[in-house]
C-alpha cells in the first residue's frame, strides 16, 4: 500500500475532511458555549441580587417600567442564552462530525487495504509469478 492508494480513495479524503471540519466545529462550540454561560451565570447572578417589589408595594409614581417586557438586563441575558443554545448545536454538530469523518476514513483505509490485498494476492497467482520451492 502507498500513500497515492490513500489520497485517491474519496472515502479516506473525506472522512478525514470530516474529522477536521468536526474538530474545529466541536473547538469552538465547546469554548463559546462556556463563554456564553459564564455571562448568563454573571447576570442571573446579577438578576437574583435585585429585590423586586410585588404588585402590591407598586405605588402610582412606578412609571413604564413595571410593563416593560424586558429589561436591558433581561435582553442581554436573553441573547446569551440564544448564542448558547447556537454554540450548544455547533458542539453537539462537531461531535457528529468527527464521528462520521472516523467511521468514512476507517471504512476507507479497509477498502484500501483489501484492494492492496486482492492485486498482491492477483500477482502472487498469476502463471509468470516465481515460486520460492
Amino acid at each position: 500500500m502507498k500513500p497515492p492508494d490513500l489520497y485517491t480513495d474519496w472515502r479516506v479524503v473525506a472522512g478525514i475532511a470530516l474529522v477536521i471540519l468536526g474538530a474545529g466545529n466541536w473547538f469552538i462550540g465547546l469554548s463559546r458555549t462556556r463563554q456564553y454561560g459564564q455571562m448568563m451565570a454573571a447576570a442571573q447572578h446579577a438578576a437574583a441580587a435585585t429585590d423586586y417589589r410585588s404588585f402590591d408595594e407598586l405605588d402610582a409614581g412606578t412609571g413604564p417600567a413595571v410593563i416593560e417586557p424586558l429589561t436591558p438586563r433581561e435582553r442581554q441575558l436573553s441573547y446569551a442564552t440564544a448564542r448558547v443554545d447556537f454554540y450548544h448545536a455547533t458542539f453537539l454538530t462537531g461531535q457528529v462530525l468527527v464521528l462520521a469523518g472516523v467511521l468514512l476514513a476507517l471504512v476507507g483505509f479497509i477498502s484500501v487495504i483489501q484492494r492492496d490485498a486482492r492485486s498482491a494476492l492477483r500477482r502472487a497467482n498469476s502463471p509468470g509469478a516465481r515460486s520460492d520451492d
